[in-house]
């Protein structure tokens, strides 16, 4: 464009007629010799009252020296670049300039600067940053949401996402406090100005100056605020002087509920005024938002683990009152029978080492610990000289100490374990193909602990001595429940796991001086019955 404009004095008024801001200037003086009726409008200023003005008035960031380099290359012309116009009326406004190659008019060299406002392409650009901005910081926030372990984890990542690589200076999350103080207190802050809050009271009431601020007013409109200008800004007065000090010049303040009786404040502070326009205002109001989602979502999430917490204490309590009574009930059986005692403490131990080789957890295996410490419970009403007779029982007797797993399932089944303790020692005498007792039952309808407890009631009592017997050996008795389970009476992976243990493992029974040991755990149970407050937790 600047090709065309003609390079003689008689016919350079004819720039006036071009669509855009002309300057004809003295490239030595620097002088306005002309400009055209644009270029006046947009210094905002009166016909010819640019003529005969320096350059530097209206462009004062073209420094002579851009000047100096222009005269040295005189046959150059200018590139196009961005800078700002000061107006006859003191406002700045950026441009697109560019400059012309020098020509001669009556003798005098001279240069045509054509302008462009930029006002609307530095909007734009302001715009798009903001928007490029708000998507970091939803993005941020989004991820400190989603990692968050704890409200103030989550508070304090959301304020580093605001005031990380951003023109923001400050940013908080408060939360004011009940009446009539509302005092706000700062849970989270991040940027370059933290330590401006230090020492400021806040606080929501109307008839405290400490009320008067953003916080007071967001606090109890329910409103954001915003001051555009800390320096015009009469409710900031108090303020202004420590505002400088951290070079603030711009706040936002967006309240949010967090609960019925509280607020929170998010307040975000900038070195510009008027930094908070239409988009990032409302990008910081959707962030309170989620800030108060966020922090209602971890509320919940830290009530239901700390009522997890309570209900697991609560459990544990129980379940060590019930160990406390189950010791009770195998002290009855050892004070009605001291050698059935000694053969329960010894299933027990062999039972629980099966289920840990197979996988049981901690849990399973406590269950199945209780159910074979009082397996044999029933045996109280089978008479003694039945249970230690020497020989072959007779069909009476051995029907009389069957019933032994129904007595010991009445005597169980009303304590609340929360394993199936009771049915465990009922079944602990059914075979998979239906041929054991009391109920008969087939597979699948066998408790998992009770084909355990079969395996190990076996192999204790065959390789142990009975008062009517010596002990038969851990060979013998591994030889019957193989059988056993090739003939489709015992879990077969509960031999394997148990014939593996002894013969691969160098596994093998408790001694006596280990049954001794056994005796005494039972017995710290015993001691724990001795608490008063031990079973409270039991029904009834």
């Amino acid at each position: 464009m600047l090709e065309a404009i003609p390079r003689t004095a008689e016919l350079s008024r004819q720039y006036h007629y071009l669509p855009c801001a002309i300057l004809v200037v003295d490239a030595v003086t620097y002088s306005i010799v002309e400009a055209n009726p644009i270029m006046e409008h947009l210094a905002q200023a009166e016909p010819g009252a640019l003529i005969g003005r320096v350059v530097p008035e209206i462009l004062p960031e073209l420094i002579p020296s851009d000047w100096q380099l222009l005269q040295a290359n005189p046959s150059e012309g200018g590139t196009a670049f961005r800078t700002h116009m000061t107006t006859l009326r003191g406002d700045t406004i950026p441009v697109w300039m560019n400059i012309s190659k020098p020509f001669d008019s009556k003798g005098r060299t001279m240069r045509i600067l054509e302008l462009h406002n930029a006002a609307l392409e530095v909007d734009m650009e302001g715009r798009l940053a903001a928007k490029r901005w708000a998507l970091r910081a939803y993005a941020s926030a989004a991820m400190a949401l989603a990692r968050a372990q704890s409200s103030a984890t989550l508070l304090q990542d959301i304020c580093d996402a605001i005031t990380q690589d951003s023109p923001f200076l400050l940013a908080y999350v408060g939360i004011v406090g009940p009446a009539p103080e509302y005092r706000m207190t700062v849970q989270a802050q991040a940027g370059r100005a933290i330590g401006y809050l230090d020492g400021i009271e806040i606080s929501g009431v109307k008839e405290q100056q400490s009320g008067q601020g953003p916080v007071g007013m967001a606090f109890r409109t329910g409103v954001s605020q915003i001051i555009a200008d800390v320096d015009t800004d009469m409710n900031y007065a108090p303020w202004r002087e420590l505002a400088h000090r951290y070079g603030i010049r711009c706040s936002m303040t967006v309240p949010f509920a967090i609960a019925p009786e509280k607020t929170g404040v998010l307040g975000v502070y900038s070195a510009n005024a008027n930094a908070f326009g239409p988009i990032v205002s409302e990008a910081f109001e959707h962030l309170a938002q989620e800030i108060a989602v966020g922090m209602e979502s971890l509320r919940r999430r830290e009530q239901a683990e700390r009522e997890r917490q309570a209900r697991e204490e609560a459990q544990l309590q129980f379940v060590e009152a019930l160990t406390a009574a189950v010791g009770a009930i195998a002290g009855a059986v050892e004070a009605g029978d001291p050698f059935t005692a000694g053969h329960q403490r010894r299933v027990s131990k062999v039972a629980c080492d099966i289920g840990r080789a197979m996988g049981w957890n901690e849990y399973e295996l406590r269950g199945l610990e209780m159910a074979a410490m009082v397996h044999d419970i029933g045996k109280l009403a089978v008479p003694q000289q039945i249970l230690n007779k020497p020989g072959k029982l007779t069909p009476e007797e051995f029907a009389r100490v069957k019933v032994h797993a129904n007595v010991g399932y009445r005597i169980l089944k009303d304590i609340p374990f929360p394993w199936p303790v009771a049915g465990m020692a009922w079944q602990h005498h059914e075979k998979l193909d239906g041929s054991g007792y009391p109920l008969g039952l087939k597979g699948d309808a066998i408790l998992p602990g009770a084909r355990i407890l079969a395996v190990a009631d076996i192999v204790e009592s065959m390789a142990c001595e009975r008062p009517y017997r010596k002990a038969l050996g851990v060979d013998v008795a591994l030889q019957e429940v193989e059988s056993l389970a090739a003939q489709g009476k015992l879990d077969a992976d509960v031999v394997r796991t148990c014939a593996r243990m002894f013969r691969e493992e160098g596994y093998r029974l408790p001694r006596a001086e280990e049954d001794e040991y056994l005796h005494a755990e039972m017995l710290a149970g015993l001691a724990r019955m001795d608490n008063p407050g031990a079973l409270d937790s039991l029904p009834g």
